[in-house]
């Protein structure tokens, strides 16, 4: 079996890659072409958490076992980590062990990227609210779906945003101009693009009317039924709120509430992949555009094995002897 790190990943991957990869997946999900069991949350302290993802597609079987730690804020370990494991779908011989905690950043990046490039792809401007590693890839997927030319973050500490701007640029190797503001409501006036990655149980932007028109809203960070980064007003004001997995409407606290509270409508809810299938025509819209991603196994199961196979091709990665 193969095992591959995060250096080999990126080696493997790159992010216009990666959002190609998860259309395709996203059209899968559509065309109903994959099994994949439930997924499993078990809480292991407070809201640190154990998710088991499995799910079968094409070739191979996936399976994501990954941890999130909101608790690790205060620590040098990352929130999120874990491993991706692929197995062969016809004989069940395994085939590698993938860092889960690296692809599953880029997959995420790509999920919204994919959202970005349909809705908005001739965007100038992005904000983002959350810079933490996920932040810093959603504005490499935002630079490689869009147009965008500037970039704006948001952080209560300015030491904390040159930081990551610090960090963007080695990553990303670009000199986008990025522009750190200490205010949410300058940011997304800003902002034709507004992207929320953090793990807040309360809504990280202002409950306004009014603000949000024409604006693409990215809702990332949210994933469990307590957690809420989008405010009501925002709900109320949409034609339509986009999602990627009929699950997250029983998963996630920024789909679960709005439903439940009438803020939004069940018949309001489109599946992005149907949009991508053709199911549905855009519309212009003059409020503001949601798409919230809660993620599920198939993405991580289906650039997993992308990652792999394109490995292989390279000669990249570390072979081993069960």
């Amino acid at each position: 079996m193969l095992l591959l790190s995060e250096e080999d990943i990126e080696k493997s991957l790159s992010m216009e890659e990666a959002i190609n990869v998860i259309e395709e997946a996203f059209l899968k999900y559509a065309n109903n072409d994959f099994v994949m069991p439930a997924r499993n949350f078990s809480k292991v302290k407070d809201e640190d958490t154990l998710l088991i993802m499995p799910c079968f597609v094409d070739d191979c079987i996936g399976l994501k076992v990954v941890t999130s730690y909101p608790s690790n804020n205060t620590t040098n370990s990352p929130v999120t980590q874990g491993l991706v494991l692929l197995n062969n779908r016809e004989t069940g011989d395994p085939l590698a062990i993938i860092n889960g905690t690296v692809l599953t950043t880029i997959k995420t990046a790509a999920v919204a990227g994919v959202a970005m490039r349909f809705f908005m792809k001739e965007a100038e401007t992005v904000g983002l609210i959350g810079t933490g590693l996920q932040g810093m890839y959603q504005l490499l997927a935002a630079i490689s779906s869009t147009s965008v030319k500037t970039i704006y973050i948001f952080n209560r500490s300015s030491e904390k945003m040159e930081r990551f701007i610090q960090e963007f640029r080695t990553i990303s190797k670009s000199d986008i101009e990025i522009i750190p503001v200490l205010d949410k409501t300058e940011l997304i006036r800003n902002s034709q693009i507004i992207i929320t990655a953090t793990t807040s149980v309360s809504p990280v932007l202002p409950d306004e009317s009014g603000i949000y028109e024409k604006k693409l809203i990215v809702g990332v960070g949210s994933y469990k039924s307590n957690m809420r980064e989008l405010p009501q007003s925002l709900f109320e004001s949409l034609d339509y709120y986009y999602i990627d997995s009929e699950q997250g409407k029983i998963e996630c606290g920024d789909i679960i509430d709005p439903l439940k509270e009438g803020w939004v409508k069940e018949s309001q809810i489109v599946l992005l992949s149907d949009m991508l299938k053709g199911r549905l025509k855009v519309t212009q819209h003059k409020n503001p555009i949601v798409f919230k991603t809660v993620s599920m196994a198939l993405f991580d199961a289906y650039i997993g094995n992308y990652v792999f196979k394109k490995a292989k091709e390279l000669g990249i990665g570390q072979e081993l002897k069960l």
